[in-house]
């Protein structure tokens, strides 16, 4: 009887996410969040925005669901049409913070965004001739149609994330920034606050901005967009767990397998 209640559990939370809508709250122009890290900009959005650990799967299968004990988390998204850019809202408490060590084996928020939704592979390993033409698959192919960003939470002394690929200039201004709060120390418990923005492309080139095309986000189209909380606790060599919005573990590397999100008109016309 146990086993079969929690088959009913995980049937009844697989279906919740798939009958989920998601939604990019848009942003008057005049409201945009200012990269603050307290939140305030974010009071407006309507609590049918938040998208909560509930949500989520581990991928490593360590733990037949979320317990809020050890990992709670809210996530806000927003959009502006005047800015072209997507912002985030990411609240998180977690009951052990590993930061400090200055490699991926920290506490990460993961987002991958296709600003077109045009799906299908985007990192080096997926390219079809990777093993012939490895560094064509880096510079030409990788982080190109869509982006990978592993946050750190908390960041890595100024160092905010990994842009995973040769677009580094993606993580700067003013494609992207970026504000975090938090009171907690390596290995304590705690709530955080991580407010950015990142500004999606169709085609993110290794030589710069001025060789890319900016996804162009407009009213009631769809992006892809999905995250992973890659959670670590004490043990240095295995992540606690790894917890995906998507259904499908390779979505870090495959656009297909990232979740529609809508972009929504601004309050006044919903």
């Amino acid at each position: 009887m146990k086993s079969l209640s929690i088959y009913m559990m995980m049937t009844l939370l697989s279906i919740s996410v798939y009958a989920q809508e998601f939604k990019i709250y848009q942003f008057q122009t005049d409201k945009t969040p200012v990269i603050d890290g307290n939140g305030d900009d974010w009071k407006s959005v309507p609590e049918s925005y938040n998208l909560t650990e509930a949500l989520l799967t581990d991928d490593e299968k360590k733990h037949e669901h979320p317990d809020e004990k050890t990992l709670k988390v809210n996530v806000k998204v927003g959009w502006s049409v005047s800015e072209q850019k997507i912002y985030f809202l990411y609240e998180a408490y977690d009951n052990y913070w590993r930061f400090s060590e200055n490699s991926l084996n920290t506490d990460i928020f993961e987002v991958v965004v296709d600003g077109d939704c045009s799906g299908g592979p985007f990192i080096d390993r997926f390219h079809p001739t990777a093993s012939k033409d490895v560094w064509q698959a880096w510079f030409k192919f990788h982080g190109c149609s869509a982006q990978n960003y592993h946050i750190f939470t908390p960041p890595h002394g100024e160092d905010w994330c990994m842009l995973w690929g040769p677009q580094v200039w993606l993580k700067k201004k003013p494609y992207s920034d970026f504000a975090y709060k938090y009171d907690f120390k390596e290995g304590g418990s705690g709530k955080l606050i991580l407010e950015f923005y990142i500004t999606p492309f169709n085609h993110a080139d290794a030589d710069g901005p001025e060789k890319s095309r900016q996804s162009i986000l407009k009213e009631g189209n769809e992006i892809g967009l999905s995250w992973a909380i890659i959670d670590w606790d004490e043990n240095p060599t295995s992540k606690d767990g790894f917890w995906n919005l998507s259904n499908e573990h390779k979505m870090y590397g495959n656009a297909s397998f990232l979740r529609k999100f809508k972009l929504m008109p601004t309050n006044k016309k919903s």
